[in-house]
């Protein structure tokens, strides 16, 4: 009875320790083996694959799937397999696979070969050139979520803090699922911004790189850029102006230059911009320069420095914007200017006007989208420090404490008074003051 007893509990130790032994030894091929795949993605992909670590906790029907983290400094915003050069991740590695074969991931090697070769040529007085500089960190696709890790953050304490990834792209959701898209920092509110005052002699040589890659014609369309930031004097290449700037663009390039033709429409030839209240004027210049068949009319009360200095660099670089003019005034110029044209010419219906008001302050806004209207314009409108009374029913009082919330109110009131049939935003780690509304005009 003692001996029927005790045989089975030898047994059970045998078994389990053989168990112990064979689980040590998947574990040791597993190692080996990752270490492989580790270096034939990026020897031959260019490409890291980053396993997810599953937790300790999963079931039996789990544990199967589960996977040990194949880098040693596991990154938890990165899940799954990350391409370094596409900026981009993939929960699958069919997915992942398809994708390195694809012609996008291609084209972005391509491209980033390009970028590489010309970043190497440039000088060591460049501001963007360094020694220590890979070419990973230029040839690698723009990444804002990658731009803004640890840049310095807007606030009044003197305890300066990082820019957080709360909210960013590839951070899992409230459910748990990651965040598949690239825009808006859902999470930053109004206290997780780039601080204003950020320079770009402040950023380190990687940050610079890419700034440079995002600067680069394969990523603005305008080839002259790179080295108009560089002839600009130092005082003038404020970070947040310069991604704010450029976003605006963006949204200008594919809201108003090919959304009509998106959508079936008879295309009308954009033939003049206003660009009223334009301060640095950054924004106009950039159309100016992508756009040199087209009319830039910059209005503002005086003319700042940076304009010139900006207008100056651009000349420098053998891009000089003839098709842009400086008027001193408000909206009573465009008035003004209208009336003679009207006197001068003919309608002609395929020539198209577009009122452009990046940050207009008060007023300002929701008069030049009246006139816009009432002239049948295209526009475009990133709406600033916005008063109540001038958007909502007489009588409403907004008493909202978040600073941040009252503006998307506000700026909702705008939608519905005047239409706009584009609504998105500019990251809101660029600007708090980040909502775009665009009408295409015409009938």
């Amino acid at each position: 009875m003692w001996t029927d007893r005790r045989r089975p509990r030898i047994n059970n130790y045998n078994r389990l320790t053989y168990l112990h032994r064979w689980v040590i030894a998947v574990l040791l091929l597993v190692a080996l083996f990752s270490n492989a795949v580790l270096s034939l993605s990026h020897d031959n992909f260019g490409s890291v694959v980053r396993e997810d670590l599953f937790a300790a906790t999963a079931s039996r029907h789990d544990a199967s799937t589960a996977k040990k983290n194949f880098d040693a400094n596991f990154d938890p915003v990165r899940r799954g397999y990350w391409c370094e050069y596409c900026s981009c991740g993939f929960n699958k590695h069919k997915s992942y696979v398809e994708h390195v074969a694809g012609k996008r991931h291609k084209a972005v090697i391509a491209d980033g070969d390009l970028v590489w070769e010309e970043y190497l040529e440039r000088s060591r007085d460049s501001v963007f050139y360094d020694a220590s500089v890979t070419k990973m960190d230029v040839a690698m696709a723009w990444s804002l979520d990658s731009f803004m890790e640890g840049l310095r953050a807007r606030g009044r304490s003197s305890k300066k803090k990082s820019v957080s990834s709360s909210g960013m792209v590839g951070t899992t959701m409230n459910d748990g699922s990651p965040s598949q898209y690239t825009g808006n920092n859902g999470k930053a509110g109004g206290g997780n911004q780039i601080d204003p005052s950020l320079f770009l002699s402040d950023l380190t040589p990687p940050k610079r790189a890419a700034l440079f890659r995002y600067l680069h014609a394969t990523s603005s369309g305008i080839p002259c850029l790179p080295d108009m930031v560089e002839s600009l004097p130092p005082r003038y290449i404020r970070i947040k102006e310069l991604l704010e700037s450029i976003e605006v663009y963006f949204q200008f390039r594919e809201t108003i230059l090919r959304r009509s033709v998106r959508q079936g429409k008879r295309p009308r030839r954009l033939t003049r911009v206003y660009d009223i209240g334009c301060g640095h004027g950054l924004v106009g210049m950039l159309i100016a320069a992508a756009c040199p068949n087209l009319q830039m009319v910059s209005i503002d009360r005086v003319p700042r420095e940076s304009f010139v200095a900006q207008k100056e660099a651009f000349e420098a670089v053998g891009t000089p914007l003839t098709n842009l003019e400086f008027e001193t005034g408000d909206l009573s110029i465009i008035r003004a200017k209208e009336d003679e044209n009207d006197d001068d010419n003919d309608d002609d219906n395929d020539d198209h006007t577009l009122i452009l008001c990046v940050h207009g302050c008060k007023e300002l806004t929701h008069e030049s989208i009246e006139l816009a209207r009432e002239k049948n314009w295209a526009w475009l409108a990133l709406p600033c420090c916005l008063q109540s009374g001038d958007h909502l029913e007489h009588g409403t009082v907004l008493k909202v404490g978040s600073d941040h919330t009252r503006y998307a109110m506000l700026c909702g009131a705008i939608a519905a008074n005047y239409h706009p049939e584009v609504v998105t935003t500019i990251d809101s780690r660029i600007t708090g003051r980040g909502i775009v509304l665009v009408s295409s005009g015409g009938e």
